[in-house]
């Protein structure tokens, strides 16, 4: 156990009067041995001491809720303002306690007591790791997986981090940490408005037209240039896939990249609702053949035999 007595919480037991040593007494040279807290430890390497330097409370209180959570323990902060902070165990008994404020000699924050170890016992739910601090440790993994299942998660969590989460805690921090990786989208629909006005610049035979950002459905086509590259040279979202939509979609696209027959234009496609019908009608006798990889897999997805697939 190791405890430091703090002159400037405004109380100091008689006890500690003799022996105590305020940072005014030391030397320079001393007061440049403190230990500075690591700002890029990872979670299971983040270390607490006394006298440790903290740049600011939120950094402290970060550190010691990932201290806490990788050892199983819950906490309380239990005074806590612009200047200081303390944090307390919450399991009755355990005496663990650390307590950081501002040091007019260091010019930073300091722990100025630290009562250590735990001698509570270790448990495998921790209300320490709410819905943001989840997120905050799906963000990597997220971007590296993003098909990542409730199920993988919970596995995740259960591995990495040694805790059990709810399943409603998962599904929640999954949809923030999604959010924090993919964005808003209502904000990247706005991101469109910006890349039609640098189309209209470059290319001021464009055609343009964007209603709402939720629902619907996606229309585009691709083509393919002289060094075997797709692109994207038309995106509609619309209702519902049919021959109407599909009609307004060529009707708009042939005007911008001329009509088949004399250009030579060849459609590939995955028998998509009513394409077929707007092609004989826009395109009658333009050539017309199915994506081969779309046979592929609609010929497994129905027989679920790779021998057959050869």
């Amino acid at each position: 156990m190791v405890i430091s007595s703090d002159e400037e919480e405004g109380y100091i037991s008689e006890e500690l009067v003799d022996k105590c040593i305020s940072d005014d007494d030391k030397s320079e040279e001393e007061l440049r041995k403190y230990p500075e807290f690591d700002e890029n430890a990872t979670f299971g390497e983040v270390q607490l001491q006394l006298h440790m330097l903290f740049p600011n409370l939120i950094m402290f209180k970060k550190a010691v809720t990932y201290y806490n959570i990788s050892i199983g323990r819950v906490f309380k902060f239990v005074k806590n303002d612009n200047e200081r902070v303390r944090a307390k165990c919450r399991s009755e008994g355990c005496k663990w306690e650390i307590f950081c404020f501002w040091s007019n000699v260091v010019k930073t924050f300091k722990v100025k007591k630290f009562v250590e170890p735990h001698t509570c016992a270790r448990g495998f739910k921790n209300k320490q790791a709410n819905k943001k601090w989840l997120a905050t440790q799906l963000v990597d993994e997220l971007r590296s997986y993003p098909t990542m299942s409730a199920h993988d998660t919970f596995e995740w969590f259960k591995r990495y981090r040694g805790i059990h989460v709810d399943d409603y805690k998962i599904y929640r921090a999954m949809r923030l940490a999604k959010t924090i990786v993919e964005g808003f989208e209502k904000l990247h629909y706005h991101k469109l408005w910006d890349y039609c006005e640098e189309l209209r610049r470059r290319n001021s035979n464009s055609t343009f037209g964007l209603q709402g950002y939720y629902g619907g459905q996606l229309l585009s086509a691709v083509a393919q240039d002289d060094n075997q590259h797709f692109y994207v040279i038309a995106v509609a979202v619309v209702e519902q896939e049919s021959r109407d939509t599909w009609s307004w979609f060529l009707t708009n696209l042939l005007g911008d990249i001329g009509q088949y027959s004399d250009n030579g234009w060849n459609f590939i496609s995955n028998q998509q609702k009513g394409l077929k019908l707007a092609l004989e009608e826009l395109c009658p006798g333009a050539p017309h053949r199915n994506c081969v990889l779309h046979i592929w897999r609609n010929f497994y997805s129905k027989y679920k035999n790779m021998d057959l697939t050869k």
